[in-house]
């Protein structure tokens, strides 16, 4: 008898892990995070030189730089905004070229790269 009672609950049980699962896949999906792009110059150097910034961490090329976002979550936001002054030779705002081919870079690999205009 004690036996009967205890396979009554088996039903119940499932029944209840089932709808906790279900309940996580209609759960909302976290958005796609959000960065923002600075690029700085580097006034220690005998010339000219400069890095890019995301949050805390520096990249000294366009390739390192790539190789960070390539491992984003897809549909992740890069914002930048250069603003409208240079010193010359910066990467990617130098190079109408080079800044296209990074463009395609980002769409490439899912990255909302948003160029904030200057001016």
């Amino acid at each position: 008898m004690n036996r009967s009672k205890h396979l009554l609950w088996l039903p119940v049980i499932l029944f209840a892990v089932l709808l906790r699962v279900e309940a996580r896949e209609d759960a909302p999906s976290q958005p796609p995070p959000k960065f923002r792009m600075e690029l700085v110059y580097i006034v220690d150097a005998d010339s000219p030189e400069f890095i890019f910034v995301i949050g805390n961490t520096g990249f000294k090329s366009v390739a390192s730089l790539k190789k960070f976002l390539s491992s984003l979550p897809p549909g992740s936001t890069l914002e930048w905004d250069p603003g409208c002054l240079r010193m010359g030779n910066e990467p990617l705002l130098s190079s109408k070229q080079e800044m296209e081919e990074f463009k395609a870079f980002c769409a490439e690999s899912n990255i909302n790269f948003v160029l904030l205009p200057s001016g």
